[in-house]
């Protein structure tokens, strides 16, 4: 598989960081799509308990992200482990509000706060 090109996965003291780095449009969505499938298996192969979601490089996301989000949250908590989203947009804010997923998942401010949410 190429180098990613969506996402940056960084693992951080029993938590796998997944970062988005460039915006997803719907043009891309079998490259995105390819590429959750690997950052899926790596945080099975990493054993990682502990998940954030960092959407600081994204102004806004749509359905792939909220789906990506979705799956790696269940994935998580299937587990034992705990899930956290940080640097969200005012945009991304209002779109995890409809969703109603400002609700279930700890949304922080920082990596730190969100990190020191899922070790805690």
């Amino acid at each position: 598989m190429s180098s990613p090109k969506f996402f940056h996965v960084e693992p951080n003291d029993g938590a796998l960081i997944i970062a988005a780095v460039e915006n997803i449009h719907g043009l891309v969505e079998d490259e995105v799509r390819d590429e959750c499938d690997a950052l899926l298996e790596q945080l099975d192969q990493n054993k990682t308990q502990n998940a954030v979601i960092d959407l600081e490089a994204l102004d806004y996301f749509g359905s792939i992200m909220l789906e990506l989000m979705v799956v790696v949250w269940k994935k998580v908590t299937k587990s034992g482990g705990k899930f956290a989203v940080c640097n969200v947009s005012q945009v991304g804010m209002e779109i995890l509000k409809t969703a109603k997923f400002d609700t279930i998942w700890p949304v922080l401010d920082s990596r730190d706060a969100a990190l020191a949410k899922v070790n805690s």
